[in-house]
């Protein structure tokens, strides 16, 4: 049986419904719209933006490649709605991932328009500068190694007791020995991912001498087994040498507003989670800015 009062209800939801049908009714498909999905334009734009990212052969239809883009399109926006319509886009997961999408993407985007006021580095900046880097360029060298990977301690002064271990053996025995467990694996390392100071302290070591990583929430204790030096070609060189610098400078830049954006801020922490001060070291770039950098939205 219904109450009037939900009889009611469903008149007005059916009022709004309705409204809503005609609202979709009067778009149509035209100029810059492409399609309309249930009342929801798709714009040449978002199919332009599209095909921007895909890697597109030299002679290729372009009406067939704009066809395919907008059924994928279409095809992305009939699931979300469905997705919506179970409910999705208020459970409290999807709104924490979609805060970390937009943040992140706005932090990239804020790093593309400030890479616009990067000036162009002549060749004597790209000489210095290979010539400044070389495990990147002209020593680049990719290493098989053996690894032991462990959770990072909470005092990273404890891995201090590593030092005494001349073997990857040695490491193992000695993180049983402090009651931390480890995996081990065999993987490659390219010279062109470490920081120069630090790979110039790793090609330093005594052959077989292990070497520790440590990379975030975990630590990675090496030994090199093998070595392949990689071809130097200046003329690849450049462009890759360009790209580096632009990054570098685009990342100075964002640690200067991010440095002004704290000063300005008001930020209060629950007891035990401020971040250490030796955290906040100036010569250190947060991984927000190296991925934003590192991952240009154009």
């Amino acid at each position: 049986m219904f109450s009037i009062m939900s009889v009611k209800n469903r008149a007005v939801m059916g009022l709004a419904v309705g409204a809503i049908i005609l609202t979709g009714c009067e778009k149509s498909a035209e100029g810059q719209v492409a399609a309309i999905v249930n009342g929801e334009e798709v714009t040449l734009q978002e199919i332009n933006a599209a095909l921007s990212e895909a890697n597109i052969p030299e002679g290729a239809d372009k009406e067939l490649l704009q066809q395919r883009a907008l059924q994928q399109i279409v095809d992305r926006r009939l699931l979300a709605q469905a997705a919506k319509e179970s409910g999705i886009d208020q459970d409290p997961t999807y709104l924490i991932r979609q805060r970390q999408l937009t943040e992140a993407l706005l932090v990239r985007m804020y790093a593309d328009k400030a890479g616009t006021t990067i000036k162009v580095p002549d060749q004597a900046a790209i000489d210095k500068y290979t010539e400044a880097h070389p495990f990147s360029f002209a020593n680049r060298t990719i290493y098989a190694v053996d690894q032991i990977i462990f959770p990072a301690p909470a005092n990273l002064g404890e891995l201090k007791k590593l030092e005494s271990a001349n073997t990857l053996a040695d490491v193992a025995e000695i993180l049983t020995s402090m009651g931390i467990n480890y995996t081990s694996k065999s993987a490659q390392m390219d010279s062109v991912q470490v920081p120069p100071a630090m790979m110039a302290q790793i090609v330093s070591l005594a052959p077989g001498e292990p070497f520790v990583i440590p990379t975030g929430a975990t630590v990675t204790a090496n030994v090199i087994k093998a070595q392949q030096k990689v071809p130097y070609n200046a003329e690849q060189a450049g462009p890759i040498a360009v790209k580096a610098i632009r990054n570098e400078e685009m990342a100075e830049i964002m640690k200067q507003r991010l440095t002004e954006a704290k000063a300005k801020a008001e930020i209060t922490y629950q007891t035990g989670f401020a971040p250490p001060a030796e955290k906040d070291k100036a010569g250190d770039t947060p991984d927000v800015i190296k991925k934003a950098v590192e991952s240009p939205t154009g």
